[in-house]
């Protein structure tokens, strides 16, 4: 795991974090909790002291909760369990709405957790599809980081048409450059998904659950020489190795 550079920023963000939990007593009123008055300690021989009381039990319980919360979530991010460092750490926010420290935090560890998960391929221009050799999920984040240069030449006759684009097995892709760097879903059934630009960098939310084929969009009559190196990072895991091309 990746979390050697963030040492420094972690332990500044949980020691931010603790502060706010022992001010929180006087920064959250009682109406956080949602409840709603009785009316007991306005009335003439009410039990407004025991209103009182409960009133104490329930801010010590707020604060109790804040800070074994806290601790809580740090030793999940220690053990690297960042996404449950994150649940905790939602649970804290619903009972402190729009705490800045803690909303940071959660910020934080998503970064953290999106650059743990990387894999680096190669696009070549003169193929067709290439598997990434990633899986991805419906809705997740994915993010790319490319460089290279390819040559190509191109040389056919056109009609005011222009090129014909729109079959993504054999043709240019529709929406994306010429020679632009482009990604595709295939689903679990084998089933392709609409073409995307890339380009040198893009962060998007994957259309499908299945696994990442990576293109040049060129068509089929162009000749072209060089790579692509990419760099995948996000909610990515390795996919079957079995995987080899389309």
């Amino acid at each position: 795991m990746k979390t050697g550079r963030f040492t420094l920023a972690k332990r500044g963000s949980w020691w931010i974090l603790g502060v706010l939990v022992l001010t929180l007593g006087g920064v959250i009123p009682p109406g956080a909790w949602g409840q709603k008055s009785t009316g007991l300690g306005s009335k003439p021989g009410g039990r407004g002291g025991n209103v009182v009381t409960v009133d104490k039990k329930a801010e010590e319980a707020r604060e109790s909760f804040l800070r074994t919360s806290a601790e809580l979530a740090r030793e999940y991010e220690d053990l690297g369990e960042l996404e449950k460092a994150q649940e905790v750490l939602r649970s804290m926010l619903k009972l402190a709405p729009g705490t800045k420290p803690i909303e940071e935090k959660i910020k934080q560890l998503d970064e953290v957790r999106l650059a743990q998960n990387e894999a680096d391929t190669e696009v070549d221009a003169s193929r067709g599809w290439v598997a990434a050799r990633v899986a991805v999920e419906k809705g997740k984040v994915i993010r790319f980081q490319a460089e290279g240069d390819c040559r190509v030449t191109f040389s056919q006759l056109v009609n005011p048409e222009g090129v014909a684009a729109g079959d993504v097995k054999t043709e240019m892709a529709l929406g994306v450059p010429f020679g632009a760097l482009m990604g595709m879903i295939v689903d679990d059934k084998g089933k392709p998904g609409q073409p995307f630009h890339i380009g040198q960098k893009n962060e998007l939310n994957a259309d499908a659950t299945g696994q990442l084929f990576l293109r040049v969009n060129l068509p089929p009559q162009a000749k072209a020489t060089g790579k692509y190196r990419v760099r995948i990072t996000g909610d990515i895991k390795s996919a079957d190795a079995s995987s080899t091309g389309r």
